[in-house]
């Protein structure tokens, strides 16, 4: 989140620059990289030259690259679509107002990845370099082989025991009181950002949202931020949101939530909107509903994902103390220390088990149904013409909604997308940020939400002419350009009369 765009962003999900490079999902072709640096390129007087361009962000792009000593080695471009351009090699701000924000990002860029380049832990990818070039900044990072825990989730040919899911657990609740002691946070902990080595190894990766406040838990932080549906906490959707410590915790929580239920946790906003309305948590708990773990465990889990930061741990060295005492018994540290652990797939609620009692139906707030497709509102007149959003590289589908009544007021899309459907789960999402910014007294100042969601991004930007509407856009995350799908949005929004 860089509040002085008023922008909220969510990161697409580049993990797979870490892996190995003859992984498909791991190269993007020559034609498609649109501002990339092209195969060749030689940065920082000839000590790196790129070799493929592996992945894009809304705050950068990542390269595989080889150093002097034709050693392999990860390079991250700080490049924000949004806010730059490229000018032959060269990286310049795409408006004239662009130059003040892009020296705050450079600053923060440079700043935080020479903090990082000062961490030494086995569970933490190493930065090698931080340098200057062609006007903007990169880091230089391990190369590592191996699949990111969403991959590894997501394959039904793979099993992640309970041994396993402990180990990674532990090993990543020590990495992360190693960065909060650093005085870091990492700010973008989610399953596609650990990395399970050759070795079976959990590797914390892709640190591009870091910022510091580790240690000092008093400290604001209105910075960047990223959010990714499912795992960041509500505080990471609000400016100025009181984010630290816990925050990193319930993201680590919500990923090992996925690997031992399953399926993503509900989102963060939802739940938050379900404790104030005083209904039935729409995430579920862990406890009582899985085997093989030791005591405790699972509740560990359940309490570093409280909806309410108060509740959760507030420092990981709390949670790594409760962790040691549950690990205790020799004959199960054995089996989470050792190196031959079988490296499994998503695990799968219990069939013994009983299953958890159903919330009455009383107790779950009702998904909201938009309504037909209507060309009046409230009594005003509209002209709608969202055919423009079929401009956009990548597009899928797009509606305009209202917030207040969930009429979708008009739609497009190409094939069979259930528009309907998202839009209606998005009208949720916007009434909950509505309704925590309401609880918590804050103003809001968030002109977009960028949710990513497996291939896809979804795209929600609120009508300035009149609030309570939402322009929603769902893109292919591999050839959407999100700086050209929000300038036509915005076009869009100016288009649309009320």
């Amino acid at each position: 989140m860089f509040v002085s765009q008023q922008v909220l962003w969510v990161m697409p999900m580049d993990a797979s620059a870490y892996q190995q490079p003859d992984r498909p999902s791991a190269v993007v072709s020559d034609d498609s990289t649109g501002d990339a640096l092209v195969p060749g390129t030689v940065l920082f007087h000839g000590q790196y030259t790129i070799t493929r361009h592996v992945g894009s962000g809304g705050f950068g792009i990542t390269y595989l690259a080889k150093d002097n000593l034709d050693r392999e080695v990860i390079i991250k471009e700080c490049f924000v679509s949004s806010l730059c351009r490229r000018q032959q090699t060269l990286v310049r701000p795409s408006t004239r107002n662009g130059s003040e924000s892009m020296k705050k990002i450079l600053h923060h860029f440079v700043k935080e990845a020479r903090s990082l380049s000062r961490l030494n832990h086995p569970n933490i990818v190493g930065v090698h370099q931080v340098f200057e070039d062609n006007d903007t900044a990169y880091m230089a990072l391990e190369y590592l082989r191996g699949r990111d825990l969403l991959d590894v989730l997501e394959d039904p040919a793979v099993i992640l025991e309970p041994t396993k899911i402990m180990e990674i657990t532990w090993k990543l609740v020590s990495a992360i009181r190693y960065i909060h002691e650093s005085d870091l946070l990492h700010g973008d902990i989610s399953p596609d950002n650990v990395l399970l080595n050759d070795e079976g190894e959990p590797i914390l990766i892709d640190f591009g949202a870091a910022r510091q406040g580790g240690r000092d838990t008093s400290k604001k932080y209105s910075g960047f931020s990223v959010v990714k549906d499912g795992y960041s906490p509500h505080e990471l959707y609000i400016p100025d949101g009181d984010y630290g410590p816990w925050s990193d915790m319930y993201a680590l929580a919500a990923s090992m939530y996925h690997a031992i239920a399953g399926t993503v946790p509900a989102g963060s906003q939802i739940r938050l909107l379900a404790l104030a309305e005083s209904v039935s948590d729409p995430c579920a708990p862990l406890a009582g509903r899985f085997e093989g773990y030791a005591p405790g465990f699972l509740e560990s889990l359940d309490k570093a994902m409280s909806v309410l930061p108060a509740d959760r741990f507030q420092l990981a060295e709390e949670w790594l103390d409760l962790l040691n005492g549950l690990l205790s018994n020799e004959d199960l540290k054995m089996k989470i220390l050792g190196k031959t652990i079988r490296i499994g797939g998503p695990n799968r609620p219990d069939k013994s088990q009983p299953p958890t009692a159903p919330a009455l139906a009383s107790d779950v707030p009702e998904p909201t149904k938009p309504l037909a497709p209507k060309q009046t509102l409230k009594g005003k007149k509209m002209a709608i013409d969202l055919s423009g959003l079929k401009e956009i590289g990548g597009f899928v589908a797009g509606c305009l909604v209202d917030t207040e009544s969930g009429l979708m007021l008009a739609s497009e899309s190409v094939g069979s997308f259930d528009i309907e459907t998202a839009a209606a789960a998005n009208v949720d999402v916007v009434r909950a940020k509505n309704k925590a910014m309401q609880l918590l007294g804050l103003k809001d100042s968030i002109e977009d939400i960028l949710i990513t969601l497996t291939t896809q991004l979804h795209l929600i930007r609120p009508m300035e002419k009149d609030p309570t509407l939402f322009v929603y856009v769902a893109l292919d995350r591999k050839t959407a350009n999100l700086g050209l799908a929000r300038a036509q949005v915005k076009k869009i929004e100016q288009s649309i009369k009320v």
